[in-house]
């Protein structure tokens, strides 16, 4: 029996339809760093989209995340879905795995994963590799990390929102550590908006994926991930994400094709506003072991990963 669309699928394409329909034969402005007004349409338009370059993050996890993931894909644990978009049946050109807390699981596409448990206290897990469960340890070590960073950005963004302040874009630098000060109901509020309870790991090699879909609205390029926002997360939820490029095949893609202001051997994740025609995208090249953040209310965010030639996860 065929599917019938959501309301809300519906309402969906209707947009993609008309915003198409508004392009004719023309793309979407888009910015990268080379470009002059690229910081401050960030800070205007993207204030809750933070950055942080892999130096300024502990070298041990550097070492210690690309040995987890490498064991999981050697054990097989990253599968590649068959969900159903617009009627079909299509395989995600992305192998996942789900890792988390015990009884969580997540959806997209109507299609939902269940967690491969970290080991926490007051619940005993059973792992069929040693390996795997040292895998699932780091995971959960990177996932603590990441909570206290990602609180340590919301209370920086709660005092420049307080204070009214014009800031530079939380990228590139490190926050600042002193001075912030949350109250009591503030530090509960934001601890529980970086309750990150999973970690969704999802991997893609893309000279095995040639059919990958060119990105529809700015011509950005091949699409690893189209573009997307999370709709199941807990509101005002925050989430952060963890860069990292495996080495590639010895016979590298030959394309040697380019976009305007953009690598295109680098991965980069590019950033948008939901149905918006007046306001660039974003673009940012994502290099090994860079992080970003999304502090909440990113509904009209939407994010998508372009086509690198390096084997990509993204954690």
């Amino acid at each position: 029996m065929k599917r019938v669309q959501t309301a809300e699928e519906r309402e969906r394409e209707a947009k993609k339809l008309r915003l198409l329909e508004e392009l004719e034969d023309t793309w979407l402005p888009y910015l990268t760093p080379k470009d002059d007004e690229f910081y401050q349409q960030w800070q205007l338009k993207y204030p809750k989209l933070v950055f942080r370059e892999a130096g300024s993050i502990p070298e041990e996890l550097h070492k210690e995340v690309p040995e987890a993931f490498l064991t999981l894909h050697k054990h097989g644990c990253l599968f590649r879905d068959v969900v159903r978009i617009q009627g079909k049946d299509v395989l995600t050109p992305v192998s996942r795995i789900l890792i988390g807390d015990p009884g969580c699981t997540y959806k997209y596409l109507n299609t939902r994963l269940f967690t491969v448990p970290w080991p926490v206290k007051g619940c005993t897990v059973k792992y069929t590799e040693a390996e795997i469960a040292a895998a699932c340890q780091t995971f959960l070590k990177l996932n603590d990390y990441l909570q206290v960073e990602t609180i340590q950005a919301l209370e920086e963004l709660a005092v420049r929102e307080k204070a009214n302040e014009d800031a530079v874009p939380l990228c590139m630098a490190e926050f600042p550590r002193a001075g912030v000060g949350p109250s009591c109901d503030d530090e509960v509020d934001l601890k529980s908006r970086a309750a990150y309870n999973v970690t969704l790991l999802n991997f893609m090699d893309p000279q095995k994926m040639p059919y990958l879909k060119e990105e529809p609205y700015f011509g950005m390029g091949k699409m690893a991930v189209s573009w997307h926002h999370d709709e199941n997360l807990v509101d005002r939820s925050a989430v952060a994400v963890y860069s990292y490029s495996c080495e590639g095949s010895e016979d590298e893609s030959e394309d040697e094709s380019s976009f305007e202001g953009r690598d295109p051997d680098t991965w980069h994740v590019g950033f948008k506003i939901s149905w918006d025609i007046e306001t660039p995208g974003l673009t940012i090249p994502l290099h090994q072991g860079d992080c970003y953040f999304m502090l909440g209310n990113v509904g009209s965010l939407r994010v998508g990963h372009l086509w690198g030639f390096k084997i990509h996860v993204i954690l």
